[in-house]
């Protein structure tokens, strides 16, 4: 189901951003790179998304390059380099308040993290996402947006066993996709939904159900512009899993038969891992042979898979390293010269003013008294209550949505992001909690990760590292020292406390 919803993702993205630029060079390499070489050749691809960034000539094709980045990255099962190439392409969506960015950018790391199983930090970028779709102006675009972030809800739920409620949602996205317009394949979006109705309906026993929207599922492919895509076989392979639901086995066969000759075709491997676990459940009860020659299949599927993931993903990692060591070289060259002209300029400046210093101290500290002076009684009326009353109530809602999780986050972008002044803001922040911006996110990070420690046993076994980045931090040591001068103790103590019923 994980590489399913990424690859059915992917196919949106690619087909929904294409036509953005006005840049031909851009469109160019993106195209090629989007439709021809993540598949074809990863490492090509890679250094490609890294001249894309580079010749970008805004924000929009800069996001659109490290999207395309993380998607070649996370293909290739390396989520954590992709999670950092999609923080930073939010951190330039939250400047520009690109609202159609940030929601395609947040919904894609909700994918990753519910992937990997982080289901309570996926939800905090899933409910990003719907609250940046909420604010795109284009009307067909948010309900697009909207539509897809409804499916993903629905993973969610599918993966806690809440069936009815995933089937809730999928029909909500369906009535959603209907909203936008000619802007999407209609067709082929509820076709995608469908087939996933059926398959709860399927999980709650409920054969009748899912006979009828596997069929509507097939219908709706069938009149769509991607009638030949992989999910042909998946819909197929479900049918099969109904006829045997019902008994009807002669029927289910046929069923499973064009599924596997669509998986052997599109050599697609999500595909062909369906359509083999069906069969061998289909033959395990009455024949062993055919049983043990699907098993067989399954285990060499897996295997070739790894080994050619793997392959690819020590590959990309000495490209990644290879350029970030060009790229450290460049940055010390060009340290080394800004550092000497920034010595030169000091010491011309520090000679030229030495003299004039001593003549003006005197009056130089009383305009600064003055100004201190004047500081002051400016800041009394530095905004009306009700201006800061607003901001308060601006920050706290934002609170809720766990914004101080970003690694990324500034008082600048922030600000962007709530519509603020950053000075105002900057006030506020000092006023209400009495620290600057750094301590109030730290207090934040430290605050969400207690509260998970305490709540979710699951976090008492994941390493400090691991919790620093969750939470936020750059680095261990920086984590472990506010964690300490926040709570009293050292993250290990902490959880240890916890663990032996001590630390309530």
């Amino acid at each position: 189901m994980h590489v399913r919803s990424f690859l059915l993702f992917l196919c949106v993205f690619i087909f929904s951003i294409c036509g953005y630029s006005q840049n031909s060079e851009y469109d160019k390499v993106f195209d090629e790179t989007s439709r021809v070489l993540l598949s074809s050749d990863p490492k090509k691809a890679l250094n490609n998304t890294a001249y894309l960034y580079k010749i970008a000539q805004n924000n929009t094709e800069r996001i659109k390059a490290n999207i395309l980045r993380a998607t070649l990255l996370r293909q290739y099962g390396l989520r954590n380099e992709a999670v950092s190439v999609l923080k930073q392409a939010d951190s330039i969506a939250n400047a520009d308040l690109n609202y159609t960015q940030l929601a395609r950018i947040n919904g894609f790391l909700s994918t990753l993290h519910r992937e990997y199983e982080i289901y309570s930090l996926g939800k905090v970028y899933l409910n990003k996402a719907v609250q940046a779709s909420k604010k795109i102006k284009d009307k067909a675009e948010m309900y697009k947006f909207l539509g897809n972030l409804s499916q993903e809800i629905a993973y969610y739920e599918m993966n806690s066993s809440r069936y009815p409620k995933a089937i809730k949602q999928l029909k909500n996205g369906n009535m959603l996709f209907k909203k936008a317009g000619p802007s999407i394949d209609l067709n082929f979006q509820t076709a995608v939904n469908d087939e996933l109705i059926a398959k709860n309906y399927l999980s709650l026993k409920n054969a009748d159900s899912a006979l009828f929207y596997y069929n509507r599922a097939k219908s709706g492919l069938e009149a769509s512009q991607s009638s030949e895509s992989p999910l042909k076989g998946f819909i197929l392979n479900g049918l099969g899993n109904v006829y045997v639901e019902n008994a009807n086995f002669q029927q289910a066969l046929l069923y499973y038969s064009k599924a596997e000759r669509i998986a052997d075709q599109s050599n697609f491997f999500t595909l062909k891992q369906e359509v083999y676990n069906s069969l061998m459940d289909f033959y395990k009860k009455n024949n062993n042979k055919k049983y043990i020659a699907y098993n067989e299949l399954n285990l060499k599927l897996h295997k070739d898979e790894e080994q050619s993931r793997k392959a690819i993903a020590d590959d990309l990692i000495k490209t990644l390293h290879k350029n970030q060591i060009k790229s450290q070289t460049q940055y010390k060259k060009s340290t080394i010269i800004i550092t000497a002209a920034f010595i030169l300029i000091v010491l011309l400046t520090i000679a030229f003013f030495s003299y004039r210093r001593k003549q003006d101290f005197k009056n130089f500290a009383s305009s600064i008294t003055k100004s201190k002076t004047a500081k002051k009684e400016s800041t009394k009326e530095y905004m009306s209550e009700a201006t800061e009353n607003s901001i308060l109530n601006s920050l706290k809602e934002s609170e809720t949505s766990h914004f101080y999780l970003n690694s990324e986050i500034s008082l600048t972008t922030l600000a962007a992001e709530l519509g603020i002044n950053h000075r105002y803001l900057s006030y506020v922040i000092n006023k209400n909690t009495e620290k600057d911006f750094a301590g109030y996110i730290n207090e934040l990070r430290i605050n969400y990760i207690v509260e998970r420690l305490r709540n979710d046993p699951n976090f008492l076994k994941y390493k400090i590292s691991y919790l620093a980045e969750l939470c936020g931090f750059s680095s261990h040591s920086r984590f472990t020292t506010t964690f300490k001068k926040i709570t009293g103790h050292s993250p290990v103590d902490f959880i240890k406390d916890l663990e032996n019923g001590t630390n309530a």
